[in-house]
C-alpha cells in the first residue's frame, strides 16, 4: 500500500510539474546521481561523500541546506556540471523572502594536493572532525563544480572558525571550478586553503 501511494504522489508531482523532495540526513558511500527532477534537503549537520564515492548532480538541480554542510572528502569526487541555461544551486531551505545568510553550512571541497602545514595534511576550519584534508599530489582530481550557484551559507563554529559558501582545502589541478557564484554568505564566498586547482 505505501508503495501505491509513493507511486501515486509521485505521479501527481510530475503530471503538475512539481518536484518531490529527497531528504538527505547521512553520509553518501557509494557512488550516486542527484536528478533535476528532484529537490534535495540536506539536514543532519555535517554530510560527508566518503570511500571514494562520486556524487553527480545534474543540471539545473536544486539543492536545499537546513544547518547542514555538504563535505566531499580526500578521494571521492563532486560532479556538479551545470550549464549557462541550467545552473546548479545550492540555497537555503527557508521559504524565499525568508532566507538569511548563514542558514546552512555550504560546500567543501577536500583534496589531497600539498599544504603549507607541518605533516601536509590537517583538519579543515568549520567543527567538521572528519574533514581532513592535504597530500601529496598536486594533480588530484576531486571532481567538477561549472556553472554552480551558492546561496546563505556560511556558519561560525567558533571565532576565526566558520564554515564558508565554499571551502576548498588541499584541491588539485586535475579539479574544474568554473563559473562559481556565491551570494549572500554569512562567512567568506570563497576560502582557499593550499591546494594547486586552477579556478575559472
Amino acid at each position: 500500500m505505501k508503495k501505491q501511494l509513493l507511486f501515486i504522489t509521485t505521479l501527481l508531482l510530475i503530471s503538475f510539474g512539481l518536484n518531490a523532495q529527497v531528504i538527505i540526513n547521512s553520509d553518501i558511500t557509494s557512488s550516486t546521481t542527484w536528478t533535476s527532477n528532484n529537490i534535495y534537503l540536506l539536514e543532519g549537520g555535517c554530510l560527508y561523500v566518503k570511500n571514494n564515492a562520486t556524487l553527480t548532480i545534474e543540471p539545473g538541480t536544486l539543492i536545499k541546506g537546513d544547518q547542514a554542510a555538504l563535505i566531499i572528502t580526500r578521494g571521492s569526487k563532486l560532479i556538479a556540471n551545470g550549464t549557462a541555461e541550467m545552473p546548479i544551486v545550492f540555497t537555503s531551505a527557508k521559504p524565499a523572502g525568508q532566507r538569511a545568510p548563514g542558514d546552512w553550512g555550504g560546500v567543501l571541497l577536500l583534496g589531497k594536493a600539498p599544504i603549507n602545514v607541518p605533516g601536509g595534511e590537517t583538519v579543515v576550519e568549520g567543527g567538521c572532525a572528519d574533514a581532513l584534508y592535504g597530500g601529496t599530489d598536486p594533480a588530484d582530481n576531486s571532481g567538477i563544480l561549472r556553472y554552480v550557484r551558492i546561496e546563505f551559507a556560511g556558519i561560525p563554529f567558533t571565532p576565526n572558525n566558520e564554515l564558508n559558501s565554499l571551502t576548498l582545502g588541499g584541491v588539485g589541478s586535475g579539479t574544474i571550478i568554473e563559473h562559481v557564484q556565491s551570494s549572500y554568505g554569512g562567512d567568506d564566498a570563497f576560502e582557499w586553503f593550499g591546494g594547486t586547482v586552477n579556478g575559472k
